[in-house]
């Protein structure tokens, strides 16, 4: 029994070392994964050849971000021009008691625009709040030159998209004047800034929710909605109850930030990094623990047996 005791042990003993063995070789590739990684993350954030810092996380202090401004209201008479050049001050969307969507976009952002639209009105489609009826969807332009032309289009489009004829009276895209343009920005805590080298904008994908009164309740970032969250984030805010901002972990991460070297959004490196950190922890861990473990069962099962063996029991 005894021999057969040393037999099972010493199983157990090679399987564990196997086991650790490969977990090792798992952790070895994870990290040179890791490492490769951090090495084209340290070419990218190199500033001799990233001069504007487009890897680096957006200061929402400065150039382009979201300054955070729940509770506060908007002043309603700034003034904007609607799809037929009529004057249309932004307080006239603020009306019957129903919340506003606000959002900054412009016709010629190369593609963050229109799928932060197309994916928000995809969700908006799945709840039974209406737009139009229930509540006003407004896009102001950040871009001064585009004209009334570009306003109707748009419009036309996300009605078709949204497959209800009725809601068209709900989409409102406006432009204006430079100045009031950044006054209502600056207000919502809305921070864009144009690209000369690109001909373009450079700005957050976020949509901001209003009260009827026009006050900020809820900031809503990125490119992803949930119909559910959408449907109770409108709900609060038709009742102006302030919450907290959704999907704020995605623009933590700095997923979305534009490439002033290309004029192209792209995935920002610290994301990158911290799934090279990951990427370690997780080599770590799988090499690690089954080492532990052997160690553990060796101290209290082993040792203690090995005690009580007697020269002739090994031999045997």
């Amino acid at each position: 029994m005894q021999t057969q005791s040393l037999t099972i042990r010493s199983s157990n003993k090679r399987t564990a070392m196997l086991v650790a063995m490969v977990g090792g070789w798992i952790a070895f590739v994870l990290l040179a994964l890791a490492s490769i990684a951090s090495a084209q993350i340290e070419q990218q954030v190199d500033p001799a050849k990233d001069p504007y810092g487009v890897n680096k996380k957006p200061n929402v202090k400065v150039g382009t971000g979201v300054v955070s401004k729940e509770g506060d209201t908007i002043s309603l008479n700034t003034p904007f021009r609607d799809h037929k050049n009529n004057l249309a001050r932004i307080g006239n969307f603020f009306k019957n008691g129903k919340p506003v969507i606000l959002s900054f976009n412009y016709s010629n952002c190369p593609k963050l625009c229109s799928v932060q639209l197309e994916n928000m009105v995809d969700a908006l489609t799945q709840i039974d709040f209406k737009i139009g009826s229930d509540f006003e969807m407004v896009s102001v332009t950040i871009d001064p030159s585009e004209t009334p032309e570009t306003a109707a289009q748009n419009i036309e489009i996300y009605t078709k998209r949204y497959n209800l004829t009725e809601a068209k009276d709900g989409f409102h895209f406006l432009i204006g004047e430079e100045e009031n343009i950044r006054a209502l920005a600056k207000e919502t805590g809305f921070e864009y800034k144009y690209v000369e080298s690109q001909k373009l904008y450079s700005h957050p994908p976020v949509f901001i929710l209003l009260s009827p009164e026009g006050k900020i309740v809820r900031y809503i970032h990125g490119l992803d909605y949930d119909p559910k969250t959408m449907r109770l984030a409108l709900i609060e805010a038709a009742e102006g109850k302030i919450g907290s901002p959704i999907n704020i972990a995605s623009y933590g991460l700095g997923c979305f930030v534009f490439d002033e070297t290309t004029g192209k959004y792209t995935f920002q490196a610290m994301a990158l990094m911290r799934l090279g950190g990951l990427l370690t922890i997780g080599g770590l861990a799988i090499g690690l623990v089954p080492y532990w473990f052997f160690r553990r069962g060796r101290s209290d099962k082993n040792e203690p047996r090995n005690e009580n063996l007697t020269s002739n029991q090994v031999t045997a």
